[in-house]
């Protein structure tokens, strides 16, 4: 097996700074929506802190209207902005947070492979798509939703917003914007966009809520999550491939399973780990067929498939 690249494992290291961040913010937006803020409080918290430490970036370089058009900039804060960061607070206000790291992400990667295939022309052979059903399989029973008594109005959210996590993907490969830049956009946008509507019109919990509540939620989601997480996300696509970054992030409900058992004391039964695993295997599948010839098992896996 080649060793990796200085890239690749710039990369990977990007990859995980995103994913641990992002695994965290669902802890966190539970914790925000179930105590002393709602969601419409929380979405502001994020947008509004990201939005001020960015605006040099958007000053500097404006919104790539050129590139994006407006539609495109539209299409990016929709879908990885200040309506994706509401819908999955909403979305956690009647499912867990293990739904959260489970659909979210899961269905992200897959419709992001599905998106290259069809619209990049990228490489779909048998391991990929054995990951992707893997990873289907196991979000699915991650999150609960193949029991209809399990199942609520949070885990159709939840899916939803991963369908939106992808288009933003998909808008941000096709006209090739940087990671920074692209960060800047959505956070700028979001709040040039959310901002007044949230003051002028939605339910607030602001006001009354705790000092240390707010302090916390703005530094998490507003710097953390908002802006090192989804540089960190960009960063990485741009240095593993849009289809191998793009699918990492199912790793998720793996680190989010992690952490619910250390730091929430929460127990991982048997369905939790066996789901785990499913998705570490849908997504270790779905790097092999990115990178053929450099899993050692590969030629054999395809040949099993060519006499089938």
């Amino acid at each position: 097996m080649s060793p990796l690249s200085k890239e690749r494992i710039l990369g990977l290291v990007w990859a995980t700074a995103a994913i641990a961040i992002w695994s965290g913010s669902l802890v966190m937006l539970r914790l925000g929506v179930t105590t002393s803020l709602n969601a419409y409080d929380l979405t502001a918290l994020r947008v509004g802190v990201a939005a001020l430490l960015l605006a040099p970036v958007i000053c500097r370089r404006g919104f790539a209207l050129e590139r994006l058009g407006v539609g495109g900039v539209l299409a990016m804060v929709a879908g990885f902005g200040a309506p994706y960061i509401l819908l999955i607070s909403l979305g956690l206000g009647t499912a867990p947070a293990s739904a959260a790291g489970s659909l979210n992400p899961g269905v992200m990667a897959v419709v992001s492979v599905l998106l290259g295939w069809r619209l990049f022309g990228d490489r779909l052979g048998p391991a990929r798509i054995v990951g992707v059903v893997a990873i289907l399989v196991g979000a699915s029973f991650f999150a609960g939703v193949l029991g209809a008594e399990t199942a609520s109005v949070g885990h159709l959210i939840l899916i939803f917003t991963g369908m939106m996590w992808a288009g933003y993907a998909l808008v941000v490969r096709r006209a090739g914007i940087p990671a920074l830049h692209a960060t800047a956009i959505v956070a700028v946008g979001s709040a040039i966009l959310y901002l007044p509507v949230y003051v002028a019109a939605l339910p607030k919990q602001l006001p009354v809520a705790p000092m240390p509540d707010i302090v916390m939620q703005a530094l998490f989601q507003g710097v953390f999550v908002s802006v090192v997480a989804v540089f960190a996300f960009n960063r990485s696509r741009e240095l593993l491939g849009p289809v191998v970054g793009a699918t990492l992030p199912a790793l998720i409900p793996l680190v989010t399973l992690g952490l619910g058992v250390i730091a929430l004391d929460e127990a991982a039964g048997a369905r939790d780990l066996a789901s785990a695993t499913l998705i570490g295997v849908g997504v270790a599948l779905t790097l092999a067929g990115h990178a053929p010839g450099r899993w050692p098992g590969m030629a054999l896996f395809r040949k099993v498939f060519r006499n089938a």
